[in-house]
């Protein structure tokens, strides 16, 4: 045994789970000397990934320079791998760390081509192809590598390769084609679709790739009759799929939202009462699915690359809130409720093909990259549709003298793409603004004002932010909220489309100016002149107003009285009985997690006497900030609270949001203050001496 691996055993034995977890730093292995007389050994053994892990390891120490001096051995150690899955590891851990990335990311990309190329002529082991191409595919995605070798190489794929090298190629396939868009990758799974020597398995994700292809046309087409009839094409192959393997929850889950929005579309050919059934079903079948498939998928080995588990989760409950709230609203124009079921549809495509990746550009910054679908026409539907409601369900917007000509405005635009006789593209205007300029040439500020928030905050619902750390919170609530025994449908799919929003909102306000949307935001700063602190209740509109928009209309209410012999500040009601709180407080003084707590939780939970066992507390941090705030990742969290041994746990999701925050320029004022030298005290003339 080896110095390097006798010092592993030893640290292995002695090492705690989270030890274990973060892996040996190179002082475990023996000391960098030691590394280093035997790099070569360990990174041609079954070592590599413990290698490659040990050099990122937080306490290991002059790990640059080892990086450098390790090189040519960690390069050998790619060429000449000691098996497929120690290659798979070490792809693994290259790709999960931007450090590596720089210091082996080129060397390796060509080791990578060269076992994809072998394994696909049956010159080597059938079992390199797929981490070989998984890791290019990250590498390319994250700029590292040119992605044209990567196209070339899948391009040439004619099915006559060895089985055993295509079998688990469709899905990366089909992710190569969402984010590069090359036609030579569909021609590829037609042929994987079609070819005999393929498993059934494999001939099926080759089938469902290919109707997420068809899918993602749909969704970027630019008027109403390619958009149905790419659709329809796409529903029935994702049933052919779901037909040849019953575990194909994900191909039910797209085909079931794909039905609600033809319940919409052929709404004038059958009975709104019939209609109104197809949608519950369908939403309580979408329910169902989305769940089954979480408990299917939770315990099971997903690189985290290739799905962004907690945006997907969200955006598959929040279609489902939105089919089970749609029903009641059948009376309505088709297209424009098809256009928000249509939205959601986008959302969870764009969540679900969404991966992460570090990219050459932004260094060590991880980042969450979407396949990039326009969706013109379905994303400017969407907007008419949420600028109607604003109309509708906004008193201040519908009660101001110009919100008429608006009204007009915006029913002339639906009209135009609804009958296809405007000559703008969707998503543009003919001189190549955004259309909503011309809605937006108004001389009154407070109009114009109220109309850009109306707009800025739907495209903030309906899209994801790519940022890591929401996802991670989401990720993190949902696998909490499954411990509760009232985590099931429809409260489950409601809840969580509010969680989301209410995260989101937190998001956009908690590095924002004070001036984003003009009044409504001025919590933010500081102070208006005479006063020392900013109310609740501004805090709580702006989060109303939030809500509002980007919720069923109608469903969220301010201040009801008689919940729990309580008033409640925020009440999200998506159908009758069913009642979700947003308890909002302002705290004037330096707070932590237990204060908090011990404070206010018992009444935010309280208000959960009569309903679903989930609320949400939105704390307005008025404290002192001119030394900083706390990070947004340590400002939300949850926890559990129980009045007695028999009730079932309240799950309560706490945020913090800081408000009243000094200026740019007054934080420099204050610093300049604190480092000016005090003037020596002058000596009393009459003291004595």
């Amino acid at each position: 045994m080896s110095t390097v691996e006798h010092s592993l055993d030893a640290w292995s034995a002695r090492a705690t789970g989270e030890q274990l977890d973060r892996g040996p730093s190179l002082d475990n292995l023996g000391g960098a000397e030691a590394v280093t007389a035997e790099a070569r050994v360990l990174a041609r053994g079954p070592h590599l990934p413990t290698l490659l892990q040990a050099l990122v390891h937080p306490e290991s120490s002059s790990a640059e320079e080892i990086r450098l001096a390790l090189a040519p051995a960690i390069a050998e150690g790619f060429q000449q791998p000691f098996r497929a899955w120690v290659l798979a590891e070490a792809v693994e851990m290259l790709c999960s760390h931007s450090m590596l990335l720089d210091s082996y990311g080129s060397v390796a990309a060509k080791a990578l081509l060269g076992h994809a190329e072998a394994a696909l002529t049956g010159e080597r082991d059938a079992a390199f192809a797929h981490h070989a191409v998984a890791g290019l595919l990250q590498m390319s995605l994250g700029g590292y590598t040119n992605h044209r070798r990567l196209l070339l190489l899948l391009t040439e794929i004619s099915g006559e390769e060895p089985a055993d090298a295509l079998e688990r190629l469709p899905l990366l396939i089909g992710i190569a084609h969402d984010h590069y868009e090359d036609a030579g990758l569909l021609e590829v799974l037609r042929t994987m679709e079609g070819s005999q020597t393929l498993s059934l398995a494999a001939r099926n994700d080759a089938r469902y790739e290919l109707a997420l292809a068809t899918l993602r046309a749909g969704l970027g087409a630019e008027d109403r009759q390619e958009v149905t009839r790419l659709l329809r094409s796409a529903a029935l192959r994702l049933k052919i799929v779901e037909t040849v393997e019953e575990a194909r929850l994900d191909a039910r889950a797209y085909r079931l939202a794909l039905d609600a929005v033809f319940a919409f579309i052929d709404l004038e050919n059958q009975p709104i009462a019939s209609a109104r059934d197809h949608l519950v079903a369908s939403a309580r079948e979408l329910g169902e699915t989305v769940a089954q498939r979480r408990a299917w998928s939770a315990r099971m080995h997903q690189p985290r690359w290739l799905e962004a588990r907690g945006h997907s989760e969200a955006a598959w409950l929040q279609l489902v809130a939105t089919l089970r709230n749609a029903s009641a609203r059948l009376l309505e124009p088709s297209w424009l409720d098809a256009s928000k079921v249509l939205s959601g549809v986008l959302q969870v495509y764009e969540a679900s093909r969404s991966v992460y990746t570090f990219t050459s550009a932004s260094g060590s910054l991880e980042q969450l990259l979407s396949p990039p679908v326009e969706a013109a026409f379905i994303r400017e539907l969407g907007l008419l549709n949420h600028l109607q409601k604003a109309l509708e369900h906004d008193p201040e917007l519908s009660e101001h003298p110009d919100a008429r000509r608006l009204h007009t405005k915006v029913e002339e635009r639906r009209r135009a793409l609804e009958t296809g006789s405007t000559a703008e593209p969707p998503g543009k205007s003919a001189s190549g603004q955004q259309p909503w300029a011309s809605l937006l040439n108004d001389p009154d500020p407070v109009l114009q004002q109220k109309v850009l928030g109306v707009i800025r905050e739907h495209e903030r619902g309906y899209a994801l932010t790519g940022n890591i750390l929401l996802d991670r919170q989401l990720e993190r609530l949902h696998a909490e909220l499954t411990q509760s025994p009232a985590w099931v449908e429809p409260e489950h799919s409601y809840f969580a489309s509010l969680l989301t929003h209410f995260l989101r909102f937190l998001h956009s306000r908690f590095d924002a100016q004070a001036d984003l949307l003009s009044d409504v935001t001025a919590y933010l700063g500081p102070p208006i002149p005479g006063k020392k602190y900013w109310l609740e209740e501004h805090v709580q509109n702006d989060c109303l107003q939030y809500l509002q928009g980007m919720l069923e209309p109608g469903s969220v209410q301010r201040e009801l009285i008689d919940v729990a012999s309580g008033r409640t500040d925020i009440t999200y009601t998506p159908e009758s009985g069913m009642r979700f709180v947003i308890e909002v407080k302002r705290h004037k003084s330096k707070w932590t997690r237990e204060r908090l707590e011990e404070k206010y939780i018992s009444q935010a939970a309280n208000y959960t006497a009569t309903g679903p066992p989930f609320c949400i507390l939105l704390v307005g941090d008025h404290s002192d900030h001119t030394k900083g705030y706390t990070s947004l990742e340590d400002s939300v969290w949850n926890t559990w609270q129980a009045r007695s041994t028999t009730e079932t746990p309240r799950f309560v999701v706490v945020g913090v949001l800081p408000i009243g925050r000094p200026t740019p320029s007054d934080l420099t004022r204050l610093s300049r203050q604190s480092r000016r030298p005090r003037r020596a005290a002058q000596p009393d003339a009459n003291a004595a001496t």
